[in-house]
């Protein structure tokens, strides 16, 4: 089983996304961003990590809203979700992956990945 974080980060009516890199499992899809947490890392300091890592961002608050367990045909998640509150710094693409500030219904049009269906169902409320 794989644990992951995935951040939340709302401008207005819109969320970021990220798509997934040609050398990554995956390639192609569309999902919110984050990444795996570490043996023995919390799922916070693997938010901010992650954050930093991908989108050159400094996570300053973050609220985790729920976990989700997906299973994918290869493997299990358990994706923490967090709400990023308060963050430094424009993200921009440190990864070589697309990012797109998009609306929900926005997103009903990207090739979104499959685990990323339900969060987006659950954080309607947030909009």
């Amino acid at each position: 089983m794989i644990r992951a974080v995935v951040g939340i980060i709302k401008r207005g009516e819109k969320v970021l996304v990220a798509k997934r890199p040609e050398n990554k499992p995956y390639s192609g899809y569309w999902e919110f961003p984050g990444g795996k947490i570490e043996e023995n890392e919390l799922g916070k300091d693997a938010l901010i990590r992650e954050l930093h890592e991908e989108l050159g961002v400094d996570v300053a608050s973050a609220k985790h809203l729920f976990d989700h367990v997906h299973a994918y045909p290869d493997k299990t998640v358990i994706l923490e979700l967090w709400l990023v509150m308060d963050f430094s710094g424009e993200p921009h693409s440190k990864e070589n992956q697309e990012i797109r500030w998009v609306t929900l219904s926005e997103m009903l049009s990207l090739n979104l990945l499959e685990g990323n269906w339900a969060i987006m169902e659950k954080i309607k409320v947030l909009f």
